[in-house]
């Protein structure tokens, strides 16, 4: 049976080179240059497969389309395709249901997989295996409370998990970023392949290298042949956890095996082609670190398709009986103790802490009060000591008042910075320390400042 191909752009030029490569024996591919163009002909003849452009007669124009497609034929697989990558964009796209979002200028090679993919009979079953309700369901265990953000992200949850695109998962340490980066995989089509996860803070450059894309036999004395994270995760889902402390010449790395789905082992020569869907956590503002220069503007771009922001505990504490009900219930099945509860003057104690561990601390917290406690429920002296009045992790305290004439904040930065490096005898890891940054993020403002010497 036929395959039906609808390719929707308003450059002639960019259609009929789209066309061209998806073009193969048992498919027809349909050319528009405009939305309502892609709508009548998908309206007289359907399509298995809808492409198109984002911007065309308006600047959503892309998303309507999707819309009416999708209310019309809610099984039709969707790709948007943009030069003007954006997460309101790429947000909006998932919740209408694009199962792909990619960013001019469009690798040919790596769509023409894709297509094949959604194309693909098996590809279709894998997608709908579970429901929007079964997924979002099978989410509730992660995903506790009523916090905005949090149910922000479990209604984006079934159009994520469907999608083959990449997501950016943003939040404090302890949060829950692998957990759900776990969950997405697990519930997604490919979740019979495998899911691995690198550190990218753990290893220094040459080693997180060997690490992700595995090294050749005789780089080194006695060094054997071994496969990096990429190969292993071939099929499936690659975490790269802390991306943002990836050094720069491994970031450029990974943006070639993003783009063109192909790379070269350490002290290798032969090109391998790997099929990953990439998942990236991190603690740091990325777009900040890519106005400083410290990470690369066309990385974040790949990696920033669909972005997740997981709230600090701090932020959402009116969930935080739904928490404690949540892992009572997860540990009593584990161990074997049945605990009812926690007391009013338990209670008390932990809404007062500022919990800098985020979730992961909550559930240790709860773990050694299990053990501890001799009652039917966790008393205030169950609890291990908490600092009630320490600040939330990254809070300003009022050191300065803003004059009522301002202050030049250029000078101003570049004063404290050569402040702290004048205390710290020049040494930069105590200067970084002393202003609450990390080394690499002090050596981008004293680059900018011309104090790096």
């Amino acid at each position: 049976m036929s395959q039906r191909i609808l390719v929707v752009d308003d450059e002639p030029k960019l259609a009929a080179l789209l066309a061209e490569t998806l073009a193969a024996p048992g498919r027809e591919v349909v050319k528009a240059t405009s939305a309502q163009a892609g709508w009548t002909a998908f309206a007289q003849g359907g399509a298995d497969l809808v492409i198109t452009d984002l911007r065309m007669e308006s600047e959503e124009a892309g998303l309507g389309l999707i819309e009416r497609v999708r209310k019309t034929s809610p099984d039709t697989p969707c790709i948007l395709v943009t030069a003007f990558a954006s997460i309101e964009a790429g947000v909006r796209a998932l919740e209408l249901g694009a199962l792909e979002y990619l960013v001019k200028p469009v690798r040919l090679r790596a769509l023409r997989e894709s297509v094949d993919r959604l194309l693909a009979p098996a590809g279709q079953e894998a997608l709908a295996v579970a429901t929007d309700g079964e997924i979002a369901g099978a989410f509730d265990d992660i995903l506790v409370g009523k916090h905005p953000g949090m149910r922000r992200i479990l209604e984006l949850l079934p159009r994520v998990v469907a999608s083959d695109s990449n997501v950016l998962i943003i939040g404090e340490s302890g949060t829950g970023k692998e957990v759900l980066a776990r969950a997405i995989h697990g519930h997604g089509p490919r979740k019979q392949k495998p899911f691995v996860r690198v550190n990218c803070a753990a290893l220094v450059e040459s080693l997180l290298e060997a690490e992700l894309f595995g090294i050749e036999a005789g780089v080194a004395t006695d060094v054997k042949a071994r496969p990096g994270k990429f190969e292993l995760a071939d099929g499936g889902t690659l975490l790269l956890d802390e991306v943002g402390d990836m050094a720069p010449g491994t970031q450029a790395k990974v943006l070639r095996v993003l783009q063109e789905r192909e790379f070269e082992r350490v002290g290798g020569a032969r090109t391998q082609r790997v099929d990953v869907r990439v998942l990236a956590a991190t603690h740091r503002d990325l777009e900040e670190m890519v106005t400083a220069g410290g990470f690369r503007q066309d990385l974040f771009y790949r990696l920033n398709v669909i972005r997740l922001d997981l709230p600090p505990l701090r932020e959402r504490l009116g969930d935080l009986e739904l928490y404690l009900r949540f892992f009572l219930q997860k540990l009593s099945a584990r161990t074997g103790r049945r605990i009812a509860g926690v007391t009013p003057a338990a209670l008390e104690r932990l809404r007062g802490h500022r919990w800098p561990g985020n979730v992961r601390e909550l559930e240790n917290v709860v773990e050694r009060a299990m053990v501890l406690t001799r009652g039917e429920r966790i008393d205030a002296a169950d609890l291990p000591p908490l600092d009630t009045h320490a600040p939330a992790p990254g809070a300003v305290q009022r050191v300065f008042t803003l004059p009522d004439e301002g202050v030049n904040l250029e000078a101003l930065e570049k004063d404290l910075l050569a402040q702290a490096l004048e205390r710290s005898g020049g040494n930069k890891s105590a200067a970084a320390r002393l202003l609450g940054l990390t080394r690499r993020t002090l050596g981008y403002r004293l680059d900018k400042h011309g104090l790096a010497a």
